[in-house]
C-alpha cells in the first residue's frame, strides 16, 4: 500500500513514503500500515473525509498543460552558468516554493524545505536547466524527457514582479525545451499559488488534472 522514498528519507533523515488513494484505500489500514513511516504523502482524485488529525491536507496540485510550437529566443533569458550566483539562485529557488505543502506543513520542523529545494536547484544546475535573468531578477528551470518538457521551479525577485518578468521566463524556458524536441510543456504548481495559475493561463496553458495532497505525520 505504501512505497518508500528512499531520497527523502535520506535527505529528511526519517523514514518517508507514499501511497495514492485507490477503490480499497481506507483510513484505518492506511494508519496501521503508516506506523513503520515518519512521513506519508498521499495522493488523491477526489477530497478525503479524515478524522484522524495525523492525517492533514497541506495542498490540491493542479498540473497545468500547453502543446510548444516553434518561438523566437527570448535574449536577455540565458542559461545559469554559476559565476557568483549561487546564493542568488537558492534563494530564488526558496522563493519559487513559497506555497509548498514542505514549506507551509507545521509539523515539518527539521528544515525538510530548505533541503528539498536547495537539492532540487543543484540537480537542475548540475543537468543544465536553469535560466536565468539579469542581475538575478529571476530564474526558471526546466527538463526534456523525449517530447514532453516540464517546468520544476520559477521564481520572479520580490522587486521585479509586476514587470512581465514571470511571462519572459516561461517562454524562454519554452524555446529551449522546444530547441530539445519538447512538444509539449507540463507546469505542476499549488491551487492555493492564484499568480502563478492566473500566469499560466494567460500564456495558454490549460489546467489537465488536480490531486489533492495529505500528510501523515506520526507523533512522536
Amino acid at each position: 500500500m505504501i512505497s518508500p522514498l528512499h531520497f527523502d528519507s535520506a535527505l529528511f533523515n526519517y523514514p518517508v513514503g507514499k501511497t495514492t488513494r485507490d477503490a480499497g484505500w481506507n483510513e484505518k489500514g492506511f494508519i496501521e500500515a503508516a506506523q513503520e513511516y515518519q512521513l506519508v504523502y498521499l495522493f488523491s482524485e477526489t477530497i478525503l473525509d479524515i478524522s484522524n488529525p495525523s492525517i492533514q491536507k497541506v495542498d490540491t496540485k493542479i498540473t497545468f498543460q500547453k502543446s510548444l510550437q516553434p518561438s523566437k529566443r527570448i535574449d536577455e533569458i540565458l542559461a545559469y552558468d554559476k559565476m557568483d550566483r549561487e546564493k542568488e539562485l537558492e534563494n530564488l529557488a526558496y522563493l519559487s516554493g513559497k506555497y509548498s505543502r514542505f514549506k507551509l506543513d507545521s509539523r515539518l520542523r527539521a528544515k525538510e524545505f530548505e533541503k528539498l529545494y536547495s537539492r532540487w536547484i543543484i540537480q537542475a544546475v548540475e543537468q543544465k536547466g536553469v535560466l536565468i535573468a539579469p542581475e538575478s531578477a529571476g530564474m526558471v528551470t526546466f527538463s526534456v524527457e523525449k517530447e514532453q518538457g516540464r517546468i520544476g521551479l520559477i521564481a520572479v525577485s520580490e522587486k521585479h514582479q509586476g514587470q512581465g518578468l514571470g511571462k519572459k521566463l516561461l517562454q524562454a524556458a519554452e524555446f529551449n525545451a522546444y530547441q530539445l524536441g519538447a512538444r509539449e510543456m507540463l507546469i505542476p504548481t499549488q491551487e492555493s499559488n492564484i499568480p502563478a495559475c492566473k500566469l499560466y493561463e494567460s500564456v495558454g496553458y490549460k489546467p489537465i488534472e488536480k490531486i489533492h495532497l495529505y500528510h501523515y505525520w506520526k507523533n512522536e
